[in-house]
């Protein structure tokens, strides 16, 4: 039987606090969290939000950290001495945003466990010789299938997106004036991580025209139910996107605009584009593989810092 561990941490994307709850870890945050969180995990027992001074109380086993503000400034504020020297773990959700090669990542202590979500994010990170870990992300399956019945792209928007450079607003602006093109947006007009791939499933292929960004939940999702994916071939989609087989990626935006323009006038092909895509999201972004990549990292970060105090 698998341990349940106790792990403290402040959230930073909702989706992913929720794959990672399906662990049956017990997870602690502090109180205080949106209307929506809380819609979100009404049903999440094992998610429990605590008072900022009761904080201090918890017996825990590990502290994960997902942002910088979290790690250089807010542990020194709500958690005990104690609980600082619990084992630690700092999940990178994102590339290296001060400079693409140079930047340093803020971790430097040997005893956190770095983890990044990407072979790319590891990579361009300086992470200051410390080792790390990748664990890809987990994604749903879902009720819902690719149709592709509606002749037109679509282009998902995060609930809080990054400036219009990094989500390539002013490429689709272009495309948009090339190809029939719609951008939907988390949080917005009934849009929800929970029913994205019922409402991205009529059109004929998801377009991410990110210039610099961890591919994200709506990339794996629309792969995983069987959605061609058109993008930028930046960060790591050219690991999960195979031209030809699973849909297109390119630098050359022209090259894309007459895929998309080939994807809207040929739905045979995007629906065999997109079940290639399923049957490698199957494989890369199962919520099993996730989880179980999760409960080895925890089981391992937590035992060998026993083992070293002892």
């Amino acid at each position: 039987m698998d341990q349940q561990y106790k792990i403290f941490t402040w959230p930073v994307q909702q989706q992913y606090l929720l794959e990672l709850a399906q662990g049956g870890f017990e997870i602690y945050i502090p109180e205080g969290q949106s209307e929506s969180f809380r819609n979100l995990f009404a049903a999440q027992k094992n998610v429990i939000e605590t008072n900022v001074a009761a904080i201090k109380d918890l017996q825990l086993d590990c502290i994960l950290f997902q942002d910088e503000h979290s790690y250089q400034t807010a542990q020194y504020e709500v958690l005990s001495p104690q609980q600082r020297e619990l084992p630690k773990i700092y999940l990178e959700h994102h590339p290296p945003k001060q400079h693409p090669t140079n930047a340093k990542h803020w971790v430097e202590d040997v005893d956190v466990q770095l983890v990044h979500v990407n072979h790319y994010n590891a990579l361009m990170w300086n992470n200051n010789g410390l080792p790390v870990s990748v664990i890809e992300n987990g994604v749903p399956e879902s009720d819902a299938s690719f149709t592709g019945i509606k002749s037109c792209g679509v282009v998902v928007l995060e609930e809080n997106p990054a400036e219009d450079r990094v989500t390539g607003m002013d490429i689709f602006r272009q495309v948009k004036e090339a190809l029939p093109l719609e951008v939907i947006q988390i949080g917005k007009k009934g849009i929800t991580y929970q029913n994205l791939a019922e409402k991205i499933s009529p059109y004929r292929f998801l377009f991410c025209p990110d210039r610099y960004a961890s591919p994200g939940f709506a990339v794996q999702q629309a792969m995983m139910i069987g959605m061609p994916v058109v993008g930028l071939a930046t960060t790591d989609l050219p690991t999960i996107i195979s031209n030809e087989f699973s849909g297109f990626v390119h630098s050359d935006l022209q090259y894309l605009i007459k895929k998309m323009q080939q994807l809207i006038t040929d739905p045979q092909l995007a629906a065999q584009l997109g079940a290639n895509a399923r049957s490698f999201a199957i494989k890369m972004f199962s919520s099993t593989r996730f989880l179980a990549d999760w409960k080895q990292l925890i089981q391992k970060t937590v035992t060998n810092s026993l083992l070293t105090k002892i």
